[in-house]
């Protein structure tokens, strides 16, 4: 059969239409294409474990094969093509063939491709990329521990990464920016040599900080690989001194004892006073200065001087010794009993007195009693004497006097007075003024004449009571003794009497005997 003649060009431009066309009449059945086999892209870490699969969503009984980067082919359905014992088949089935490679290595890296013999054969191909792990980092640049205000420069390396890795620096929890990383290629091999610097200035803060390397990188968890630095910083004392306690006081022993926080440990301490020398019975004895018997001569600025060999600092204390009766008062009344307070100034100090309410108003009562039967005695009462519990407060008061004696005996608004300073309870450990202050009383106490009025009114109405009850007893038993039938002389005679009369002159035989018949009723 025999073509038109036509020219080169026109036959060349032909062709190249026709192809074009088979070309994107191919891609449009590819994508639609039910035999077309499907995969995907894995990364995985060296020493691994990595799954491919290969799927299609249709099956035509073809068989699907695996090939590794040099076309070598690896599974062939259930065949294994390639003797190589990290391959192994994970699934086999018309429309899925998945394998597995384990204890990858680099070299396992590359394009792995999928086929399915149809007419034509189809292909798809998945990129498995090895991610070299980096070892774990190295810090190196300080051995030996630096002086304060000194600077230090650090080294962190990690080898062996790919992609290259990033490295990190912290202070605690603290991250510092060091310089940029320096990354060098591994000769014949694909991984990579990282490197970083960080340089500090030090102070005595940063002594036994940790300073930490970290490693960034995809085949690792976050802080997965670390390296820790101590740093060690040298720097003079810093002195403190402790006093044995805070009230040194005349006559006792005392101590003050010198601190010198510093590294190294302090080496030497010495101690002086200032302005003076050291009192002959103060001895310092290395950290310490010991005071067998404090006097009010020793007063004075003590001054602790320490060295480690770094530096030297100097730190001071003040004493100031007290008398031996001066003691700290601290008064705390309980919340479940209520307590009156008294103050009195007097020329050294002030005390401050607190009387418990209840053995106020014992005392009261027993002052009201006395008013009113001044011949009786009251024993004290028993709850008081036989218990063995002190009261909360001991206190004593110098004087409590008025300013004006009372014009009646007794004040009502006031606190009773007495021949006698002071009352004491030797069994319970409670002493009492008795003495009146002025314008000062118990708010628990009878305060005002009404109330003493209506107290002495109630006491008189008591005690005539009292009288009439005993005189209806004592009447009472005497009617009882005297009840009864009485035989008297004019029962003599009787029988034969007309009348009463004539019965008594008839028992005694007329008048000479009427003197002794008479009765008297007392």
């Amino acid at each position: 059969m025999a073509f038109p003649s036509a020219p080169a060009p026109l036959w060349i431009a032909g062709l190249m239409t026709l192809a074009f066309a088979a070309a994107v009449h191919s891609n449009v059945v590819f994508d639609d294409d039910p035999l077309q086999p499907v995969t995907s892209d894995e990364m995985v870490s060296v020493g691994g474990t990595v799954k491919l699969t290969c799927r299609v969503a249709e099956s035509d009984n073809s068989s699907l094969q695996w090939s590794n980067t040099a076309q070598q082919t690896l599974y062939f359905g259930e065949k294994r093509a390639l003797r190589d014992n990290r391959i192994q088949l994970h699934r086999s089935t018309p429309t899925e063939l998945s394998i597995t490679i384990s204890e990858v290595q680099l070299s396992d890296e590359g394009e792995y491709t999928c086929s399915i013999f149809t007419m034509p054969v189809r292909t798809a191909r998945a990129t498995v990329t090895v991610l070299g792990v980096p070892g774990k980092p190295h810090i190196s640049g300080v051995e030996n521990p630096v002086q304060e205000g000194g600077t230090v420069t650090l080294t962190c390396t990690s080898t062996g990464s790919k992609p290259p890795a990033r490295l990190h620096w912290f202070r605690g929890d603290e991250e510092l920016e060091g310089r940029p990383d320096v990354v060098e290629s591994v000769p014949d091999e694909p991984t990579y040599n990282v490197s970083n610097e960080l340089t500090l200035e030090v102070s005595r803060s940063d002594d036994n900080q940790v300073i930490t390397c970290a490693v960034d990188h995809p085949s690792l968890a976050p802080g997965d690989k670390r390296s820790e630095h101590v740093l060690r910083v040298l720097y003079s004392p810093n002195v403190q001194i402790l006093p044995e306690s805070d009230l040194p006081r005349e006559g006792e022993k005392f101590h003050l004892q010198c601190l010198g926080n510093s590294n190294p440990e302090p080496s030497s301490y010495s101690w002086e006073k200032k302005d003076g020398e050291l009192p002959p019975l103060a001895k310092a004895n290395g950290a310490f200065l010991r005071f067998e018997m404090l006097n009010k001569s020793d007063n004075g600025v003590y001054l602790c001087f320490v060295d480690n060999g770094i530096g030297s600092s100097v730190g001071e204390y003040t004493l100031l010794v007290q008398d031996p009766d001066t003691t700290l008062v601290s008064a705390t009344s309980s919340p479940t009993s209520p307590s009156s307070s008294l103050a009195t100034d007097s020329a050294s100090s002030s005390t401050i007195v607190e009387l418990s309410s209840a053995t106020f108003q014992s005392e009261s009562t027993t002052m009201l009693s006395n008013d009113l039967f001044p011949d009786l005695t009251f024993a004290p009462d028993s709850s008081h004497t036989s218990s063995p519990t002190p009261p909360p407060f001991t206190a004593s008061v110098d004087a409590w006097k008025p300013s004006s004696p009372c014009p009646s005996s007794p004040c009502p608004s006031s606190l009773p007075t007495s021949s006698t300073s002071s009352v004491s309870d030797s069994q319970n450990g409670l002493f009492t003024s008795t003495e009146a202050a002025e314008n000062i009383a118990d708010p628990t106490a009878m305060s005002t004449s009404s109330g003493v009025d209506h107290a002495v009114i109630g006491g008189v109405v008591a005690v005539i009571v009292f009288i009439l009850l005993c005189l209806l007893i004592v009447l009472g038993r005497y009617l009882i003794r005297h009840k009864g039938t009485y035989l008297t002389h004019e029962a003599k005679g009787s029988d034969d009497a007309p009348d009463a009369d004539t019965a008594i002159i008839n028992a005694e035989g007329g008048h000479s005997g009427a003197e002794d018949k008479k009765e008297y009723f007392i």
